[in-house]
């Protein structure tokens, strides 16, 4: 049975015993808990386990609604609700991606009404990421702070089941995304600035070796991007570059994802080419992918591609090629994609 069918019947039947036993609180209080903590036993494991980010992508956006439904009904969806936003908001980064690349090409060929109608399309969709990053983010920290008693980036809450731990990680990621996308809407949703040093505090709870070398490679991005922040810490770079370590031995690339967010925020052509080039060579053949955490890896393989795509379509008004990542436009021996445009032979059985 698919992932989607099983999730939709935990649902049902969660929704099924609300209507018929609304009199009954404490019942439907237990079913629905009942049936978030098959969720988060049976289900999210599977899912952090594939490794279609895509497929995941459109999960989260089609069962949010139905997971955040048992809130109400005295649940606490919190854990599940958290993987299902980031994931859903990745869909609508991508849709925002492909915006800002029309508008990209529409730049550069001086179609000044396309290049426009396709900002404001960029703009939409990063707000909506934004939001749906966010609401992640607020879930997860109200939960941890209610149930800690403690405020988020100050202490760090007990956290005995690997499951808790990848939360907190994937919700202080979705703060900070959400802020990302909420600067590129033009501030849109609102996105408290202040989550970026929430984010940096917070990532010391986290085993950094344990987790792919991804709290201390999220911490340096941050150490490059706050003025000030890298006061008193190591070198950014050199700490990226060894989380990249840790994240290529661990079969994780998230690391190499947040070096290449860090390059293309500096703007130098020889970092992020560095960057996408590391990330190739991470994916040798002979480079292992953590089975557990294969949608990891894919999300960070779709970051490091959209930023590859864009640095092409920038110079080159196309997007990079299927050697886009190790081989450059303007480096020897580059013979682009001009088979691209090669029409194929015409079949000699086929009647002219």
């Amino acid at each position: 049975m698919s992932t989607v069918k099983k999730i939709s019947q935990v649902i049902f039947t969660a929704t099924v015993v609300s209507s018929v036993l609304s009199g009954c609180s404490q019942v439907v209080k237990t079913g629905a808990n009942v049936a978030i903590g098959f969720s988060e036993k049976h289900l999210v494991p599977p899912i952090l386990s594939m490794g279609d980010a895509d497929m995941v992508c459109n999960q989260g956006t089609a069962l949010t609604p139905a997971i955040m439904a048992t809130k109400d009904m005295g649940a606490d969806p919190t854990r599940v609700a958290v993987l299902l936003y980031s994931a859903a908001g990745m869909c609508a980064e991508n849709r925002a991606l492909n915006a800002e690349l029309r508008y990209l090409r529409a730049s550069k060929a001086g179609q000044v009404t396309e290049a426009q109608d396709a900002r404001i399309e960029q703009k939409r969709w990063a707000a909506v990421a934004a939001e749906r990053q966010y609401t992640g983010y607020q879930l997860f920290a109200e939960r941890w702070q209610a149930k800690n008693k403690y405020t988020l980036g100050d202490s760090c809450p007990k956290m005995r089941k690997d499951i808790d731990q990848t939360v907190y990680l994937l919700g202080m990621l979705s703060g900070l995304q959400a802020m990302t996308n909420d600067i590129n809407s033009g501030g849109q949703v609102n996105v408290p600035k202040d989550i970026a040093a929430i984010v940096e505090r917070g990532m010391v709870c986290l085993d950094n070796n344990k987790y792919w070398g991804a709290p201390n490679a999220t911490r340096a991005v941050i150490w490059t991007l706050l003025p000030g922040a890298n006061e008193g810490k190591p070198d950014p770079y050199q700490t990226l570059k060894q989380s990249m370590q840790i994240g290529e031995q661990k079969g994780v690339r998230l690391s190499h994802a947040l070096y290449a967010v860090a390059a293309q925020a500096s703007g130098d052509d020889a970092k992020i080419r560095d960057a996408l080039k590391s990330y190739a060579a991470s994916r040798a053949d002979d480079k292992p992918v953590n089975p557990e955490f294969r949608l990891i890896d894919s999300m960070a393989g779709q970051m490091v591609q959209a930023i590859a795509d864009r640095y092409w379509t920038e110079h080159t008004g196309v997007r990079a090629a299927d050697d886009g990542l190790t081989q450059f436009w303007d480096e020897q021996g580059n013979k682009a994609d001009d088979d691209l445009f090669d029409l194929p032979a015409p079949d000699d059985n086929i009647k002219q």
